[in-house]
């Protein structure tokens, strides 16, 4: 027997609070080109139960994981680590982490004081509401629209779209979860409207087409661009051409090939279940003391006191979360993955699929390959990127002795 509950609440800041993603903006919201939300979905076998939650954020962060856990575990007693938040990293939300040189605005602690109610209350609906479901998965590809922004036309991307679907006795659509690998930058700093971003108009594309309620988990996305029009390669990281028309042409067009991969699902009412949390360690770059631009420094100062906060010791405690059902195994994993370290967890995987949600269960930065350190560029820059070389093989082994283990279990 399979359970399945979902929900989804508005988490839309007021305008006037900062937007999170780009340094280089430096005016807060001006207004609300559509609302973002919080979806989740509580998944079980009757027993035991896992809560997902797909944020349309920048970031989790671990003070805002923390409350959310606090809660749902109080009030309908799934287990913390049991409790999955994932943020589609969303460059055009509100800001959680603090990325942008914005000096004035408004409402930010207001809203951030309330977020760990609302996503909370997302959860807690998806679990009054669970039902009996039959369940399926499929995999298809998406190879437009994506780039390897470190190496254009040469660099690897992930262009497998993995979905999974759960209907209830009517043949009805309750909910589906839609994971794919790319940055979700199609606007640029210039951009000063509230919005979901191509994450937001594939679920709403899926969900208008289908029914239910679509969560999108992001990959090991850390090296990976849309390719838009307009996109210049000799300016990879620019994304000032960006516009709503590209991030909506974008989420539609995989938002449909989602919903062929539903349509072609075969359904079935049993399947295996088991959910599993473990920690690792990774060590953290040292923070050098600030010296560079202004916005650099302040930047710099912000993420080192965040460090001595939850990092004293120089080590950062890590969960790997995830759950498997039937053939399909998820791993959830903090920071933004180089699509090389995504790739090998999915080779060594033994699930038939695996999604990868990178930006889960708190704040981390990029991780690199070992060779990209040698590389240099902005990724493996301080302070973006906090771990120390060698960090994102260890994920990797960490991970794949995740899922070999959640799959015998």
């Amino acid at each position: 027997m399979v359970e399945l509950g979902a929900s989804k609440v508005r988490i839309t800041p007021p305008i006037g609070v900062p937007m999170d993603g780009y340094l280089s903006r430096r005016m807060p919201s001006i207004g609300i080109h559509d609302h973002i939300y919080a979806r989740s979905i509580v998944l079980g076998d009757g027993e035991n139960f896992v809560a997902l939650s797909s944020l349309e954020l920048l970031y989790v962060t671990r003070s805002i994981a923390a409350l959310v856990e606090e809660t749902v575990e109080s009030e309908i007693g799934i287990p913390r680590d049991s409790i999955i938040l994932s943020a589609v990293h969303n460059h055009s939300g509100p800001s959680v982490i603090g990325f942008h040189s914005v000096e004035r605005y408004r409402f930010l602690d207001e809203y951030l004081e309330l977020l760990p109610g609302l996503i909370s209350s997302s959860i807690i609906e998806a679990y009054n509401r669970r039902r009996r479901v039959k369940i399926g998965y499929g995999v298809g590809r998406f190879d437009k629209w994506i780039i390897n922004r470190r190496k254009p036309g040469s660099g690897p991307v992930d262009d497998e779209l993995i979905v999974f679907k759960a209907e209830d006795e009517y043949g009805r659509v309750v909910a589906s979860i839609v994971n794919f690998t790319c940055h979700a930058v199609v606007l640029g700093s210039n951009n000063l409207l509230i919005t979901g971003e191509y994450p937001g108009y594939l679920s709403r594309t899926v969900e208008s087409l289908e029914g239910g309620i679509c969560l999108f988990l992001n990959g090991a996305f850390g090296d990976i661009n849309p390719y838009t029009p307009g996109t210049n390669i000799e300016r990879i990281y620019d994304r000032s051409m960006g516009c709503f028309d590209d991030a909506i042409r974008m989420g539609k067009a995989i938002g449909c090939e989602a919903v062929k991969i539903m349509e072609l699902a075969d359904l079935v009412d049993e399947a295996k279940f088991s959910v599993a949390s473990t920690m690792i360690q990774l060590k953290l770059r040292p923070i050098p003391t600030p010296g560079g631009s202004r916005d650099i420094d302040r930047l710099t100062l912000h993420i080192r006191q965040l460090i001595d906060r939850s990092f004293p010791h120089g080590v950062a405690d890590v969960s790997i979360r995830g759950f498997r059902i039937g053939d399909l195994g998820i791993v959830a994993l903090p920071g933004e993955l180089f699509v090389e370290l995504g790739l090998s967890i999915k080779k060594m995987s033994p699930f038939r699929y695996t999604m990868i949600a990178g930006c889960s269960t708190s704040e981390l930065g990029y991780i690199p390959t070992v060779n990209a350190y040698d590389e240099g560029g902005y990724e493996v820059s301080i302070p973006v990127c906090l771990v120390e070389r060698g960090s994102g093989e260890k994920l990797v082994e960490a991970s794949v002795d995740f899922l070999r283990k959640l799959y015998s279990s």
